[in-house]
Formats: C-alpha cells, structure tokens, sequence
C-alpha cells in the first residue's frame, strides 16, 4: 500500500507567511488552480480548511505541494500537480461532501441533527489512518509479539492522551482475542498478558487471558484468570461457566 494512499493538502500556521510563501505573501488571496473548492472561496475560509487539513493529518505544506530553493529564499507553489497526494486530495474532498450530503438527505426530521464527516474522523492525526489493531497486525506479520507490543509502546509514549489510537485495555484484550481465532495462540497469550498487567482493573483483560489458558489447557491458569475477572466483576455468568469448565477439565 502507498504511503501517500489518503489525504489532503495543508497549511502550516505557525511559521510567517513571509518565510514559508517566499515575498508574494499569503496564498489565500487569489489562489490558482482550485477545482473542487469553490472558486470564489473567501481567503479566511481558505486558510481555516488548510489547517484542518493539516491537524487531521499531522502533515505540512510540503505534504501535497511543491516547493522552491532560489536566490529569494524558500517559497512554495501551489499551482502545480506534481504530488499525487493533491490528487488524492482533491479525491477525498469529494468524498466527503458526497458522504455528507447523503447523511443529510436521510431526512430523520427536524430536529434532527447528523454527524458530519470531516477528515479527522478517519485521520485522527495520522497521513494513513490505521487503527491500532492493524498496526499490531502488521508487526506480528514482520515479526513476532514482542516485536507489537514494543510498537505498542511506542506509540502510546507519542499519542496516549489524544484521538489517534485507542489505548483502552477492552481494545488491546480484544486484539489478544481475534489473534486465538487466527490460530496465533502464543502470540496471543502475550498480548493477553501486557493488557492484564497494564489493565488490571479491567475484568475483559482478565477473561481473555484465562480463555488464552484454556485454549492451551493450562487450566489453573485458566481459573485463576477467571476468576480474578470474577473479582471485578461478579455478575459474569459466562465466565462463572467458564471456571466450572476449567475446573471440571482440571479434575478429569
């Protein structure tokens, strides 16, 4: 898959027009070659979709458009179409407005007032807005769990705390969970494990790591899982079943 596969163009907003557009000034007034934005957009209306489109992403001017090194100094263009992700902008604009306009035809009333689609609903941040589940998924693939939960680290130390990726412990149990029904057990326990250590007030943490023992017939382990996951939550009549299973399994 191409790095470059979604989204848009952006505006820096913290550096001087004069050091990043070069002595012509800003590129909201009169700007050249726009053609799904309306042409007649106003410059302040102009400048507000830049930035958004720069924060949905984490990206820069540079990300869709061109730039020059001269005598002058650095400046960027902005006409021209060298970069595919201003195509695929351009794309993505459409996009979202055909999506948004089909959200408010459903006509659900008057009252009614419908979620709009904006780029950092799927973005969040991020140029390829993976979730974090497909970013383990990847790593595993390449490598192995340790290898998953080191990027997992990682990228908690950088986005915990912001809309990226979901860092909750019923996200990261349930990775651990669609990794058994993929037959990758090991991998699995160790991903169950960092959850339950990391989540520890989180019965769900606890219920995947016994169901993990119980896939291995590590019964004691099972049950002890369990029934730590009964601690926290006591009015789990699935897992209640699950220990007598554990326990029964254990005696034969």
């Amino acid at each position: 898959m191409k790095k470059s596969l979604i989204v848009p163009i952006l505006f820096l907003c913290f550096t001087p027009f004069s050091s990043i557009f070069g002595q012509e000034g800003s590129p909201f007034e009169n700007p050249q070659n726009l053609q799904v934005l309306p042409k007649d957009i106003s410059p302040d209306q102009l400048r507000g979709i830049m930035r958004n489109f720069a924060f949905a992403l984490g990206v820069r001017c540079t990300h869709c458009h061109d730039s020059k090194q001269d005598e002058d100094g650095f400046s960027m263009v902005f006409e021209t179409e060298t970069k595919e992700t201003k195509r695929i902008a351009r794309e993505m604009l459409k996009m979202t407005g055909g999506i948004n306009r089909d959200i408010a035809a459903l006509n659900r009333g008057a009252d009614h007032k419908y979620t709009r689609v904006m780029c950092t609903t799927c973005h969040r941040g991020q140029e390829n807005p993976f979730l974090i589940q497909t970013v383990l998924d990847n790593e595993i693939e390449k490598a192995d769990a340790s290898t998953a939960l080191n990027k997992y680290s990682e990228l908690k130390d950088k986005y915990y705390g912001g809309h990226t990726y979901d860092f909750s412990g019923f996200t990261l149990s349930e990775y651990a969970n669609s990794l058994i029904n993929k037959g990758k057990i090991d991998d699995a326990l160790e991903i169950a494990l960092y959850s339950q250590t990391a989540n520890p007030n989180t019965a769900y943490a606890h219920t995947i790591v016994g169901n993990i023992y119980m896939e291995k017939k590590q019964y004691p382990e099972a049950i002890e899982a369990f029934e730590s996951s009964l601690t926290l939550d006591p009015d789990q009549n699935g897992v209640k079943h699950r220990v007598e299973q554990a326990k029964a399994a254990l005696a034969e």
